[in-house]
């Protein structure tokens, strides 16, 4: 099992994990095509071009907060959903 496949692995448990670093979240939102905006209040936002989709995420400490993280697997079911369920 690769990297990735353990990382969608974690991000997709229930009930929703609030232990994925921000450093996760990035590795899995470039796997899934999305580019990553830095900069401004200490923050990253993640964006999804062909949707128009933005989730920002305060980087206050090291870990992604729970609501964020359902928000995320919104945004890379839709994009399985759109690539005919491949990562």
């Amino acid at each position: 099992m690769s990297t990735l496949e353990k990382l969608k692995k974690k991000l997709y448990e229930k009930p929703v994990r609030n232990d994925l670093t921000i450093d996760e979240v990035v590795r899995l939102a470039k796997a899934y095509g999305c580019t990553i905006v830095t900069g401004g209040n200490h923050q990253i936002r993640i964006v999804y071009k062909p949707t128009g989709t933005v989730i920002p995420l305060p980087c206050h400490g090291k870990t992604v907060k729970e609501a964020y993280i359902i928000e995320l697997k919104e945004l890379f079911t839709e994009i399985e959903n759109m690539n005919g369920g491949k990562l």
